[in-house]
């Protein structure tokens, strides 16, 4: 009972963090995240390997970067939730349960929605659900 109550919790707790990541986006975007940016290129959405296609793929790997950085300091960006406000098309995080590894994966999540706002005018809609064979060289280094 104990082995089917963890795998449940855990994904209920990847459920939410990647919601907070989701509605992030589509708040700073006004784009779909699921349509617009999981699986896109090499780097968007889990995993990614290879070099990154454009600005957009970008965005993707330095996200990458940033929780592979909070994994490697024992916090688990995938699972913790945060809170955030949206002031002036700024996000700001919000350190409300005294979880300093919350609060740096909303600065994670937060980095990319921006940096996918920046870059909107080079998006480009033929990386949408690009198939990671096509993905070539070497995965750029953090």
């Amino acid at each position: 009972d104990l082995q089917i109550t963890l795998p449940v919790c855990a994904w209920l707790s990847l459920t939410w963090n990647l919601l907070d990541f989701k509605l992030m986006i589509r708040r700073i975007t006004r784009k779909s995240a699921l349509i617009s940016y999981n699986g896109y290129g090499c780097h968007c959405g889990l995993g990614g390997k290879g070099q990154p296609l454009d600005k957009t793929d970008w965005c993707c790997h330095a996200h990458d970067c940033c929780y592979n950085k909070l994994s490697n300091q024992n916090c688990h960006p995938f699972f913790d939730h945060y809170q955030y406000s949206i002031i002036n098309e700024d996000v700001i995080c919000w350190n409300s349960n005294n979880s300093t590894c919350a609060k740096q994966a909303c600065e994670c999540d937060r980095t990319a929605a921006l940096c996918f706002r920046k870059e909107a005018s080079n998006y480009n809609k033929g990386y949408r659900y690009y198939f990671n064979f096509f993905c070539k060289g070497p995965t750029p280094s953090c």
